[in-house]
Formats: C-alpha cells, sequence, structure tokens
C-alpha cells in the first residue's frame, strides 16, 4: 500500500517564510520534510484543527511551528492511518441529523430565554435600580407627556384632593404600600385613562373621572395602577425592550439612556395578560379588603373599553391618524378581566 503523502505549507513560528513540505506518517509520527525542513513529531503532542468549509486546516507543534493545509481529503486520509481521530464535537458537527439537533436546540433554547429568561432578569433589574433612578425617570417622563400629551387639571382643588384622601383611606392587602402619589391631567388626545410611572406617580385624566358613575371606580382603576407600581411593569417592559442599556444604565448608575426611552413606551404600552392579571388581582384584594365589589372596577373597565371603541370608530370612520386612545387600549382580553373581577 502506498503510504499517505500531504502537501502543506510549514511556518516555523519565527519568521513569516513559508516553506512548501510534505507530511508523511512515520509510525506513530508525523514527519514534515521540504528543502530546508526536516522535522518528526508524535501524533499525539500535535494539535490539529477542525474542518471550517474550505479554510486550510492548521496542525500546530509544541515549538510554535504550524502547518496550513488544504488538502482536506488527503489529511484526513493520513490521520485516520495514525489512529488520530476528531473530537467528539467535530464528528457531530459532520453529521446533518446531529446538526440539525443543535439547531433546533438553539432555536428552543433562544425561545425559551425569550419567554422566561428575559422577563425575569428584567424583574431582577427592575427592582436592584435605586430610588434616585426611578425619580428622574419619572419626572422626565411626566415633564415630556406634560408638553406632548397633557395640560392641567381642569377638576377643582376639592375634587382632586377628595379622591387623592379617599385612595389613602384605603388600606392596602399586603401592609405595605407602594410610595405613590395621584396627579390630575387634562388631556382630549388620550381621552379617559390613568397610568402608572416608574416614580410612583399615578396619572389619572380628567375624563377618566368624568365617564366614572361612581368614586369606587375611580379608587378601583387606582388600585388596578398600584398593582402596576408596585410589580415595576412599566419599568419591566422598557428594561425588556431594552435589556442591553438598561443593564449597563444599572451597573453604572446613569439612567439617562433609559429614561428617554419610557415617555414613547408609555405612550404605546400594552401590558402583558400576566402583568394585567397580577394588577386586577391586586386590585380586587385591595376593594374588597376595604368593603368594596370588584365589580366597580369591571364596570370601569366596560365603560373604557366602549368609549375607546367609539373613539376609534370616529377616528376610522374619519380617516383620521390613530390617536392616543388607540395605543391606550393597553388592556388586553378585557372581557375575560371583566368576567374574573364579577365572579370575585
Amino acid at each position: 500500500m502506498r503510504p499517505v503523502q500531504v502537501k502543506a505549507v510549514y511556518f516555523d513560528g519565527q519568521s513569516a517564510r513559508a516553506h512548501d513540505v510534505v507530511l508523511s506518517l512515520a509510525g506513530a509520527s508525523l514527519e514534515v520534510s521540504g528543502d530546508s525542513i526536516s522535522r518528526r513529531d508524535a501524533l499525539s503532542n500535535l494539535r490539529v484543527s477542525e474542518l471550517m468549509g474550505e479554510a486550510p486546516r492548521l496542525i500546530k507543534f509544541p515549538d510554535g511551528a504550524h502547518c496550513e493545509v488544504r488538502d482536506h481529503a488527503g489529511l484526513s486520509e493520513l490521520l485516520a492511518e495514525g489512529g488520530h481521530r476528531d473530537g467528539l464535537v467535530v464528528q457531530l458537527q459532520n453529521r446533518w441529523r446531529w446538526a440539525l439537533a443543535a439547531v433546533v436546540i438553539a432555536v428552543a433554547a433562544v425561545a425559551a430565554g425569550y419567554r422566561w429568561g428575559l422577563p425575569a432578569v428584567s424583574e431582577w433589574i427592575a427592582f436592584k435600580l435605586p430610588g434616585k433612578a426611578l425619580a428622574q425617570m419619572g419626572e422626565s417622563t411626566l415633564s415630556y407627556l406634560d408638553q406632548a400629551v397633557f395640560s392641567p387639571s381642569k377638576l377643582s382643588d376639592n375634587r382632586q384632593q377628595a379622591l387623592q384622601k379617599a385612595f389613602v383611606q384605603l388600606a392596602v392587602p399586603d401592609e405595605i404600600d407602594a410610595a405613590h402619589v395621584i396627579v390630575f391631567r387634562d388631556s382630549p388626545v388620550i381621552g379617559a385613562n390613568a397610568m402608572a410611572l416608574p416614580d410612583g406617580t399615578i396619572v389619572v385624566t380628567d375624563q377618566l373621572v368624568s365617564l366614572a358613575k361612581h368614586d369606587e371606580e375611580i379608587l378601583g382603576v387606582l388600585a388596578h395602577e398600584l398593582g402596576h407600581l408596585k410589580r415595576r411593569h412599566s419599568l419591566r417592559m422598557l428594561i425588556q425592550g431594552s435589556i442591553v442599556g438598561a443593564v449597563l444604565a444599572w451597573y453604572v448608575g446613569d439612567v439617562s439612556s433609559v429614561a428617554a426611552g419610557l415617555p414613547t413606551l408609555m405612550l404605546q404600552m400594552r401590558y402583558s395578560r400576566d402583568h394585567e392579571r397580577e394588577a386586577d388581582v391586586y386590585a380586587a384584594r385591595m376593594l374588597k379588603e376595604n368593603g368594596i365589589s370588584p365589580a366597580r372596577l369591571a364596570d370601569m373597565l366596560a365603560r373604557l373599553e366602549q368609549a375607546h371603541t367609539s373613539q376609534t370608530a370616529q377616528q376610522k370612520k374619519g380617516a383620521e391618524e390613530p390617536g392616543f386612545s388607540d395605543y391606550f387600549a393597553s388592556h388586553p382580553d378585557t372581557h375575560e378581566r371583566i368576567q374574573a373581577l364579577e365572579r370575585n
């Protein structure tokens, strides 16, 4: 049987000069021979790179020298004859079934990370952010919204104070109250709505107050927003949307870049089903502990849904651009939520 010989290019590791050589086997050793090169090394002492398409494979020697081999088939035959075996990973890469399985596993891992890992990391970061960072986010967000979509409330001071006092007097379910302050704003653009900013500010529009048939309905909405606050839902959603920037901001203590994206988020936010469910459960518990039926919140949700649906229909009929009221239809599966609250 004719000995296997493979052409290669040898570099001694001392200079950039390339030497044309021939590789062959001498027992359990690799022999390198050329015009001015002659060496023999045990195969067990050599490192052979894996096959990467048409790229040359490298054979690295203990002293820093290496060979580049483009004859992949010849090198594989030579190595096999010498008893050399590629590592398990290299072997699996060359089998399409295993390669396909690796792709499937990788896709599944990415999907699982997005579904469960990213929310978990976002929640962890959200509760690690210091109060100063939350205050900065809340102030900048409210300042932007006051310029873009809000105007001063037209409610009387007595009316505002009465609603604030009524909510402050309510007992909280777990005896740990999330720091918050209630402010009122007028906004025909947004319409009837309320939102919780990361710093604890709960914004209530005049339109929501006007839409309510009973103050307990407003208290139900406030309890729901307090539930969002306690679980830092808006902040978690922002972090999920800009996870890298949020991590860096948390690490270096500069949240300006993250805070810059919060106003836009607040204008387009659609809470997840889990977030809405958590806030509803919290609100229902809070209302019941204060002798108020959770159906009050359910009635308000139904009225809000009707108001948003009516406004959206008018916008479409008039061929207008979608208003912020569309964006603030931020409570998916409203009918299911109403039914759950009524069962409570």
